[in-house]
């Protein structure tokens, strides 16, 4: 077997390995190789993500890197060192209608407010002003129907300013050129079918064309891919109290008639519907998910073989709770959608990020659909811990050891998307 070196190889080409790829490379020279086993990069969970950034978390550390790496995809152009990037910040700011009381509210503006974010609370009057199309209500809403429903009014609404939504596509292409322009290898269409240990530490990788590579460090960002990569280093997350499995989310893609449903909208989380929205297709189209647990539990067998499609019964309900919240959309139009995946943290939805018990080790896996917002944190994150280097204007203050894969699991009330 031939055998390549490098001081650090990288395991997945989403917005995660090449958001860690470009932070060390921005840092110092040691050689990076970063394998993709696709044909090209952001193909898995990257592909198919909402790129929501919203800030809003249960906890402060969250927020922090929520935070964090909105302020790199805010200045994508700068962060990235592309002067005309494919990808682009859309700022929506994110509405929160989740039928909290007036004071539940202010508790959370009050902390995201204290760590620097921009937050308003809307009373019903303002929401309608500014966002015209969108109904009030937050009265719990019977998605089957059966039960009629009479709206009211909620007193008011969490409003963040400055968030809104990302190119998933266009970052990573993006990402791509910055790498190589830092000296980063990319390998496409490459599998690793091993990963060499010796002495409790990393020794290196093995490739599926019978090459390999010696390095002293293995990252760990394969996503859905997450669990199969450990057990090739020998590696079990269940030693650690985690579970990170591969689960199917679906994602729904409905007309928007803008002569009927005047603009601007926002991001949206919904609780009454269990959704969230947002616009889509330069305005053309509204994107809509699930916010429920429930439709969090479908695990894939083999991530190289789900159901790409959208379940029926999924569409319907959910078409049913936006026609709730955006009352004047008609009961016609295209309606698709596509199920795509992301790694899930079952245990408390969070990731578990850095070092491990095997040294040279490294993960930045389970992010349970909150990792392309995270990823430019993460990335700075992982960087300081390898390279040691002094933080710079696009590190994130969160703490590590907030994710450290030997914490505890994190205090929620639900373990959901919006945990």
């Amino acid at each position: 077997m031939s055998r390549d070196r490098a001081d650090v190889v990288i395991v997945g080409g989403g917005i995660m390995g090449l958001s860690i790829a470009h932070q060390i490379a921005r840092r110092d020279a040691r050689r990076i190789v970063l394998l993709e086993k696709a044909l090209n990069v952001g193909e898995g969970s990257t592909g198919a993500s909402c790129a929501i950034l919203r800030q809003r978390y249960t906890h402060p550390e969250a927020i922090t890197m929520a935070r964090d790496g909105l302020r790199a995809h805010r200045n994508w152009a700068k962060y990235t060192g592309i002067a005309q990037p494919r990808a682009r910040f859309h700022h929506t700011g994110v509405l929160w209608m989740m039928g909290e009381t007036p004071a539940a509210i202010e508790r959370s503006r009050a902390t995201m407010a204290g760590l620097g974010i921009g937050v308003e609370v809307l009373d019903a009057a303002e929401m309608r002003r500014r966002f015209p199309a969108l109904s009030a209500c937050n009265r719990p809403f019977d998605l089957t129907g059966a039960t009629e429903h009479e709206c009211a009014d909620h007193p008011s609404f969490l409003f963040e300013t400055e968030s809104g939504f990302f190119d998933p596509v266009s970052a990573a292409q993006d990402l791509l050129e910055a790498v190589r322009a830092e000296g980063v290898e990319v390998r496409l269409r490459t599998k690793v079918t091993g990963i060499r240990t010796a002495g409790g530490r990393i020794a290196g990788v093995d490739l599926a064309d019978g090459t390999g590579i010696d390095t002293p460090v293995v990252v760990n960002t394969a996503g859905p891919w997450a669990p199969q990569v450990a057990r090739m280093a020998g590696f079990d997350y269940k030693t650690h109290g985690w579970t990170i499995r591969p689960i199917r989310a679906q994602v729904i893609y409905r007309e928007w008639p803008r002569d009927a449903v005047p603009g601007p909208l926002p991001v949206v989380a919904d609780s009454s519907g269990g959704i969230y929205f947002r616009p889509e297709a330069g305005g053309q189209q509204i994107l809509m998910g699930s916010i429920r647990e429930e439709d969090e539990q479908e695990v894939v067998a083999d991530p190289d073989v789900f159901n790409g499609n959208i379940d029926a019964a999924f569409r319907d309900v959910k078409i049913h709770a936006l026609h709730h919240r955006i009352p004047a959309l008609p009961y016609r139009g295209q309606v698709t959608g596509v199920a795509g995946m992301y790694d899930m943290n079952i245990e408390d939805v969070h990731a578990v990020i850095g070092p491990t018990s095997l040294e040279g080790f490294i993960v930045a896996n389970g992010f349970s659909g909150h990792g392309f917002k995270e990823s430019p944190a993460v990335g700075s994150m992982v960087a300081r811990h390898l390279t040691g280097a002094a933080p710079d204007e696009w590190d994130t203050e969160a703490p590590m050891e907030f994710f450290s894969i030997e914490r505890s699991p994190i205090v929620l009330h639900e373990k959901a998307v919006l945990a």
